[in-house]
């Protein structure tokens, strides 16, 4: 009797492994179809230029992920302009860098007066209209010369502010998506 309960604890734990098993691979398939859909947008490169009192800023925004970024706006605190498109591909037939020139004369907020906090603001969607933000911490250096304000962006340090759905959810926005998309 003893050997029955022992092959049956050992049948149930293996039926229970190997289902457990196939659970982890199904879980890990769904996250890694969810990712490849995902869009990262990133600020790549930075120019600037300082011609007189008006600094140009020049951002190079590239989709460096593999999903489409829908919505897409560039920010800057103390910046009365804005940058915005559309879509941004990732690389590919339609893979495109986009250049943003911000450019601060001497009557920018951001050059006039100190700023508590400043950010330079990237923000997107991807195709379920999930909303992904990149703030990218900006430097305010008062210029002895001329009393303004310089401005410095630091691209190594973002902070990212991204959904975090469930596997459940992961799993119910892949069956929402088109075959062809």
């Amino acid at each position: 009797m003893d050997w029955l309960l022992l092959i049956a604890l050992l049948v149930v734990f293996a039926v229970g492994g190997a289902g457990g098993f196939a659970l982890y691979r199904f879980a890990g398939k769904i996250k890694r179809e969810f990712q490849r859909h995902l869009p990262m947008l990133r600020i790549t490169n930075m120019s600037a230029m300082n011609a007189g009192e008006v600094i140009t800023l020049t951002p190079e925004v590239e989709n460096v992920g593999r999903g489409a970024a829908h919505d897409c706006i560039v920010q800057l605190a103390g910046w009365e302009g804005r940058f915005a498109v559309q879509r941004i591909h990732p690389k590919g037939p339609r893979y495109q860098r986009h250049s943003v020139p911000i450019v601060l004369g001497q009557d920018a907020p951001i050059r006039m007066k100190a700023l508590s906090r400043c950010y330079l603001r990237l923000a997107y969607r991807d195709r379920w209209e999930q909303r992904y933000e990149c703030w990218y911490p900006v430097a305010q250096i008062k210029n002895v010369n001329t009393a303004l304000y310089d401005v410095q962006i630091d691209l190594s340090h973002p902070e990212l502010t991204e959904p975090h759905p469930s596997f459940r959810e992961m799993w119910k926005l892949l069956r929402r998506t088109p075959a062809d998309d």
